[in-house]
């Protein structure tokens, strides 16, 4: 019962363009270009992931190697460290056994002068306080040296 302005649509693909088939086209055609777009943002999502994978290896890597190379450097330090210590405690104690000669020494001089005093020659004494100026010279060469003169 077709009215005479009526065509016959039949469902094999031979049907005139209506507007919703236009629209339902369109559409189709967006969702097919909107899944496109979705596939290659998933395939660059994915391929970030894996360059962010091979980043995050080299940074535990590299934190790895300069672990390595600072522990190393901070055991030669302190190997180093230790040295400098030890030899600064050997210079402490030998200035110390030092200054503890040259005070016996200035006493045994004072002692040497009181009891030598008026016959010591005045010349020596000027020298034998030159040698107590420098250090070097042991006690004992001071003395021999201050007897020679005296």
């Amino acid at each position: 019962m077709e009215t005479p302005g009526q065509k016959r649509v039949s469902r094999s693909g031979n049907s005139p363009l209506t507007p919703n088939r236009i629209t339902r086209l369109q559409e189709k055609e967006d969702l097919s270009n909107l899944n496109d777009r979705l596939a290659a943002y998933i395939d660059k999502v994915r391929s970030l992931e894996v360059e962010n994978a091979g980043l995050r290896m080299r940074i535990t890597e590299s934190e790895t190697e300069v672990g390595r190379e600072l522990s190393g450097m901070k055991a030669a330090y302190e190997t180093e460290l230790a040295d400098a210590r030890k030899t600064l405690d050997s210079v402490a104690k030998e200035r110390a056994r030092l200054q503890l000669e040259l005070g016996k020494v200035r006493e045994e001089y004072k002692e040497l002068k009181a009891r030598w005093g008026p016959r010591a020659s005045f010349r020596c004494l000027p020298r034998f306080r030159l040698l107590l100026l420098f250090p070097g010279p042991s006690p004992d060469l001071l003395l021999d040296t201050l007897q020679m003169w005296i």
